[in-house]
């Protein structure tokens, strides 16, 4: 829906149908707007909205974040969000060693491994193509890789609760015992100087989850 602006504006049902991302996944962003930095949304015909550019940006470079945060190796998360890349790109954007990964992930993908943006017509084959925004997206949202699985840093060790051992818990521990009524979006900032690696917003709100409900150590 453009305004006299020529801007675009989204309710939640049209960003679900251009980006591919579910009701569930979008309200919680929104939920979550305090320590995500969500756009604000503009009523609309009694609807919430969004400037689909505005919104488009924020959300990619969320992603990109997320990614970040959640990945061992070093992925490559430069670039056009919006670039279809192929295959040997795509496992650099992932921190795979080669792309003999993505091309087993083409064939058994997965939980998360998104579906091809484009395919390239070559003369034996068709080659994938991905926009770079959903690969940041499957290393956002992958289970059980760097830091969101809560694993402290070193040998793998089990865990009974996320972030255990980890001593950015302890932090956010010690933050919250000396500001009780303070919310993770006054920590945050905090917390954000504490250490020598930057951590994504959504990482450290995770990580005072955990020290909320886990408020004594092991």
């Amino acid at each position: 829906m453009p305004d006299k602006t020529g801007r675009t504006f989204y309710s939640r049902a049209g960003l679900r149908k251009l980006h591919g991302i579910s009701e569930s996944t979008l309200q919680n962003l929104w939920t979550d707007r305090e320590n995500n930095g969500h756009p604000d949304a503009e009523i609309i015909d009694g609807v919430m909205h969004w400037d689909g550019e505005v919104w488009a940006k924020w959300h990619h470079e969320l992603q990109r974040q997320r990614a970040a945060a959640n990945t061992t190796n070093a992925p490559k998360l430069d670039g056009d969000p919006e670039e279809e890349v192929g295959p040997a790109e795509a496992a650099k954007v992932c921190g795979f060693a080669d792309s003999a990964t993505v091309s087993h992930y083409v064939k058994n993908p997965p939980e998360g491994w998104p579906e091809p943006d484009g395919w390239d017509e070559l003369p034996t084959r068709r080659r994938p193509r991905w926009k770079r925004w959903r690969l940041w997206q499957y290393l956002a949202d992958r289970k059980g890789r760097g830091h969101a699985g809560g694993r402290p840093a070193g040998p793998r060790a089990r865990v009974a609760y996320p972030y255990q051992g980890d001593e950015r818990l302890t932090l956010a521990r010690q933050a919250i015992a000396a500001n009780p009524t303070a919310t993770n979006a006054e920590l945050i900032p905090q917390l954000l100087e504490l250490t020598e690696k930057p951590y994504s917003r959504p990482t450290w709100n995770n990580i005072l989850k955990s020290a909320r409900e886990h408020p004594e150590g092991d």
